[in-house]
């Protein structure tokens, strides 16, 4: 079975979200089930070249002050799930579309796990730009793809179109936030959930 992951990588909520989703199968080894990695973008409108962290942060949450109430709230639950964020590294809020894009290469190889789990890395713990080329290749071979066919594929403009498509199906699917799980096409649960609940939403959808 398909389990399909809409996600930003600039979403710590995925990230806590992904951490849930793997206690949950901790106790479902049995269960066959192959993880999609969706992209959804949780700022359809930021410019390509992607903005100042703190000026990010008081446009979306209304000032400084809130943005870190917000940000104290996600770093306690991460260190709940064993996820140490490092939100004063992050200078920068990128446009996630060629993150996305890499993940979509990575997918062909059977990397997009790792290649997941890199860029999440490199944002919440590293406070790395992954919307910058240069860092998305070197990202790339550390994974142990081929930076020069990424660059490449990188440049088609339906590989951007590709990333674009699966944010407007979310939307479709009245997913508008992320993380969101989707099973058999229709099995539809929204949030970072408790590994339980993400439990009994993953049998309830194999044996619907």
């Amino acid at each position: 079975m398909y389990l399909d992951i809409y996600y930003d990588t600039i979403c710590p909520w995925c990230l806590i979200g992904k951490k849930r989703l793997e206690q949950a199968l901790e106790s479902r080894a049995h269960v066959s089930l192959k993880l999609r990695w969706k992209p959804f973008l949780l700022n359809p409108n930021m410019g390509p070249n992607g903005m100042d962290r703190q000026t990010y942060l008081e446009h979306k949450f209304g000032g400084p002050g809130r943005a870190k109430r917000v940000y104290d709230v996600i770093a306690k639950t991460g260190q709940d799930n064993g996820i140490d964020f490092q939100f004063d590294r992050i200078k920068y809020t990128p446009n996630s579309v060629n993150s996305h894009c890499l993940v979509t290469f990575a997918e062909q190889f059977d990397l997009d796990q790792q290649m997941v789990d890199r860029l999440f890395r490199a944002f919440f713990m590293e406070g790395e730009n992954i919307g910058d080329i240069n860092c998305l290749t070197r990202l790339a071979q550390e994974v142990g793809l081929d930076d020069k066919a990424f660059l490449t594929f990188i440049k088609n403009e339906d590989t951007r179109e590709t990333v674009l498509q699966s944010d407007r199906e979310a939307r479709e699917l009245g997913v508008h936030g992320v993380p969101a799980f989707v099973a058999r096409d229709h099995y539809v649960i929204s949030g970072a959930q408790d590994p339980k609940i993400l439990g009994k939403f993953i049998d309830t959808a194999i044996n619907g």
